[in-house]
């Protein structure tokens, strides 16, 4: 039940009486919840930890053999979730920008790399799947010794059982949780190292019974204490858009900042638009014993309890939430196995071994040898013939056969664990009748689906992380800086973030990459997990690599351009020049055009027989030009010749006479000769 939200504990008792009260509640609702949880994760990871007390009693201090087949159906899962680590989106809502949206995931995704966020991904998933529950949380931290520029990060809990939610919090990422405890046990000398003021040494007489668990003589129990508390405050919208706090903010000091040697403001003057009062709470933070503050209570920027958990299997029954992991319901499925396989081995090996049958006569003599047979493993053994036993040697006796009974047996139990965890040999690389490569494969993605609830828990702790980390943005990138964000495939740049810049056309000024003002959805996209997109692009380069023809040669040079190996710098560029001279990449300013491609012989042959063609055409039409003038000429000298007076024929002047030109077929032209 809630306590009263409204209640205000009146002293710094009744502040930590509250506080203790809350921590009962947590430990009273999932007491038995953690510690069946405890037991499921020991089970898996922690060898020994797979006898029940019935079957332990029962076997006494003969051997208890364990063969885990459950970690490694764990394991299945576990490591089919790293191969497909969600990605945090964002995507602009409303007033919000796309570039800013851009350059917010951006922002994210370095948080993530900066953080080492996948160790924090997969640490949790490990305990979710496990037994049930993970958790991770998000902090701020001082980029350097010499700046007050924050970074945000993303930590991995050590031991997600430290951490307890407000039972009543009904939400699954728990965002309605109204507190929440770390908790931690450190030895009394460390304590005492860390907080030397803090007055332990008086709490054995002064303890009340709700704060023994808190103290004992060797250690002592320390929690983070997060709480929200409800406020009142007046909200303010500027004339840049954002909206600030009211209390801290200086309107005066905004609304005329300093002016600089050109006479104008060096930032933009800040106005308050409007104002209104809202009903919200602020989130605090401190460090307490069970009795007093050791340190803060400091206040933490963002609207959420920075701790994020990841769930297993969870329902709701009888008004509580019940979840646990793929151990609890494989356990006994486990223990059935190991305890028969260990009767099996200890059958076998109490059962004698095939014995030779002999009289005491016949190895007379030859004892060290029989004694010695399984140590010897001598090819023959000698004996004495047995007066009393004519013809008859030693003989070995087939010992008794195994019970058929115990192998069905075993092959019961093993096929409950698959059964139960949904993990089946196709799942885990056996060999199976399938054949084709798709049929495989839908075997495989069998055993997959079983467990995909496990993988949708994670991306839904990873999707409330992308929340918190966009609510945290504005108020930990809150001026102008240098930020560094990463692309898609892995590359880096740096943006300068929330730069005031003068507008000369509006005479205003304009703020380039505000991110402190817009709206912003938080999104998910599930997929193969690779540490950057150049990483996820070489995969499918290397796949089309494998076909045939220009894409393969295409699919060849993606693959060079994408791999970082030293040396191949050399071999890429020789690619791209053998792809351009072929044409099947477009030269750069910098390429060499392709050069043409070489003639086909038989192309050249063919334009050289037509070429002879044409020019034996060509001259035998010449040489029939000439025979035709020839016959022509010879036709009109016959015919002058017949009408022609005596003495006509005279030596030909075969040059023209002056003022006009000789015809030779009809003598000087008109006006040649003058009359």
């Amino acid at each position: 039940m809630r306590d009263d939200e409204n209640k205000t504990p009146r002293t710094a008792e009744d502040k930590y009486a509250e506080m203790r009260k809350r921590f009962a509640a947590c430990e009273e609702a999932e007491n038995t919840q953690r510690n069946l949880a405890v037991d499921d994760f020991k089970f898996i990871w922690v060898a020994g930890s797979q006898w029940d007390n019935h079957f332990g009693q029962m076997r006494g201090t003969r051997p208890k053999y364990e063969f885990n087949k459950l970690r490694q159906a764990v394991k299945q899962v576990v490591n089919d979730m790293r191969m497909n680590t969600p990605s945090i989106k964002v995507r602009a809502n409303e007033d919000g920008d796309v570039e800013v949206a851009e350059i917010r995931q951006g922002l994210i995704r370095n948080i993530e790399s900066q953080s080492r966020a996948d160790e924090a991904y997969d640490w949790g998933g490990l305990y979710a799947v496990s037994c049930g529950f993970g958790a991770w949380r998000v902090k701020t931290e001082y980029v350097g010794d010499d700046t007050f520029d924050q970074e945000i990060r993303i930590e991995r809990i050590h031991n997600p059982f430290s951490v307890r939610f407000d039972p009543s919090a009904k939400a699954l990422d728990r965002s309605d949780a109204r507190y929440a405890f770390v908790e931690d046990a450190m030895p009394t000398s460390e304590f005492k190292r860390r907080f030397p003021r803090a007055e332990i040494s008086s709490f054995d007489s002064a303890m009340t019974s709700d704060c023994r668990d808190w103290y004992n003589e060797k250690e002592v129990r320390v929690a983070e204490y997060w709480k929200k508390e409800p406020v009142t405050k007046e909200i303010l919208l500027l004339s840049d858009g954002r909206v600030v706090d009211a209390e801290g903010f200086d309107e005066d000091a905004a609304a005329n900042p300093p002016v600089g040697e050109d006479g104008m403001p060096v930032v933009e003057p800040v106005t308050v638009a409007n104002r209104r009062p809202v009903e919200t709470h602020k989130v605090t933070m401190e460090i307490v014993s069970g009795k007093e503050t050791l340190e803060g209570p400091f206040e933490w920027p963002g609207r959420y309890i920075p701790l994020v958990p990841v769930w297993g299997d969870i329902v709701h029954i009888d008004g509580r939430d019940q979840w646990s992991g793929m151990a609890r319901s494989a356990k006994d499925a486990q223990i059935l196995y190991n305890a028969e396989r260990s009767n099996f081995a200890e059958v076998v090996a109490t059962q004698p071994s095939a014995p030779f049958m002999y009289t005491q006569k016949q190895i007379e003599g030859y004892e060290r040898e029989w004694r010695d047979l399984a140590v010897d493993n001598a090819p023959g053994l000698p004996y004495n013939p047995d007066p009393n036993a004519p013809g008859v040697m030693p003989q070995r006796v087939l010992p008794p056969q195994m019970s058929p009974g115990y192998m069905a047996a075993l092959q019961l139990s093993a096929d409950d664990i698959k059964g139960v965890t949904g993990i089946y040999d196709a799942s885990l690389g056996a060999r199976s009748n399938e054949t084709s490569g798709r049929a495989i494969m839908a075997r495989k993605q069998e055993g997959d689906i079983a467990n995909y609830d496990y993988q949708d828990n994670v991306a839904r702790a990873i999707l409330y992380t992308g929340i918190i980390i966009n609510d945290l943005i504005p108020h930990i990138y809150d001026t102008e800086r240098q930020a560094r964000i990463l692309g898609e495939d892995g590359s880096t740049d740096y943006v300068t973030i929330n730069q005031p810049v003068w507008n000369e056309v509006e005479q205003t000024w304009d703020t380039v990459n505000d991110i402190r003002v817009g709206k912003y959805d938080i999104t998910i996209s599930t997929g193969p997990s690779y540490t950057t997109q150049r990483m996820e692009t070489l995969d499918a380069m290397m796949q089309l690599a494998q076909s045939q023809g220009p894409m393969a040669m295409l699919a060849q040079y993606g693959v060079l351009k994408n791999m970082d190996t030293p040396g191949m710098d050399e071999v890429r560029e020789a690619m791209r020049k053998l792809l351009v001279g072929q044409g099947l990449l477009e030269p750069s300013d910098e390429d060499q055009p392709p050069a043409p491609p070489p003639p086909n012989p038989k192309d050249v042959a063919e334009a050289e027989e037509r070429a002879a063609r044409a020019a034996k055409y060509g001259a035998e039409a010449e040489g029939q030009a000439i025979r035709n003038q020839q016959e022509a000429m010879q036709l009109g000298f016959s015919q002058g010749m017949q009408g022609a007076p005596p003495g006509w024929l005279q030596p030909m002047n075969t040059q023209p006479p002056q003022g006009g030109f000789f015809m030779p077929e009809t003598g000087p032209a008109p006006g040649g000769i003058p009359g």
